[in-house]
């Protein structure tokens, strides 16, 4: 009896993990399984994507970096955080930055119980953006990359593009030197039409730690894509590309 039961324990152990393994490879960023997804463009260009804020603790040093730079990125924002902070997406749009959907609370799409719920994330989301900005958004990039049928058919049903990335700044909360490691780290990662992900939040939350590395990071990191030549673009047009 001890022996079938510990087969049967470990059968469940194995098709666990074996479910969790397919999840991760439908859930990967480049996967097109569920729905056309936006993982990258065309040409000797990437565009330099930043999620989960505004942050008024790192939001506003990205925003300098990227004046001082003279580059465009995109600003893929969290609800609450536009609404608590809009005078930073007010910045960003007089910038020439893009800004887009990163749902209103940072939610797992995948773990919402009915359609309402998704759909309030990607409304409430958008009108803090027209309400900041006057303009709508016409990208969205779910929280984690979790997206499945009903996520992608709301997203499409009101004229979005998902996204997701090609290449994504790790976590470096110990300081400077550990962003310039991670930097490092993530080139190799970067090739052409490459959208990269970087943060200048907490999931929506006016947190100073975790990310407050960001602003240094994304220095390094553009002065490397310089230096290999790379044309810097918007979502958007990355998407003609």
């Amino acid at each position: 009896m001890k022996i079938r039961a510990l087969r049967v324990l470990v059968g469940l152990a194995l098709a666990v993990a074996g479910m969790y393994v397919l999840y991760e490879r439908i859930e990967a960023p480049q996967t097109q399984v569920l729905g056309p997804t936006l993982v990258h463009g065309r040409g000797h260009v990437v565009a330099l994507t930043f999620d989960d804020g505004p942050n008024p603790f790192v939001t506003p040093g990205v925003l300098d970096t990227l004046e001082r730079e003279r580059i465009r990125a995109t600003f893929f924002v969290v609800g609450r955080a536009a609404r608590a902070h809009p005078a930073l997406l007010v910045r960003m749009a007089a910038d020439g930055d893009e800004i887009e959907n990163h749902t209103d609370d940072h939610a797992h799409l995948n773990a919402l119980l009915s359609q309402a719920a998704i759909d309030r994330e990607i409304d409430d989301a958008a009108a803090a953006i027209v309400a900041a900005t006057g303009k709508s958004p016409r990208f969205l990039r779910p929280p984690f990359g979790a997206r499945d049928r009903a996520a992608i058919d709301a997203a499409r049903a009101r004229g979005y593009t998902v996204v997701t990335w090609s290449a994504m700044l790790g976590d470096a909360p110990s300081g400077e030197t550990d962003a310039a490691a991670t930097v490092a780290g993530l080139l190799p990662e970067i090739h052409d039409g490459a959208i990269i992900v970087l943060h200048d939040g907490d999931q929506g939350r006016d947190t100073r730690g975790g990310r407050t590395y960001e602003a240094q990071a994304a220095v390094t990191l553009i002065h490397a894509l310089k230096t290999r030549g790379y044309r810097f673009l918007t979502i958007a047009e990355l998407a003609r590309t």
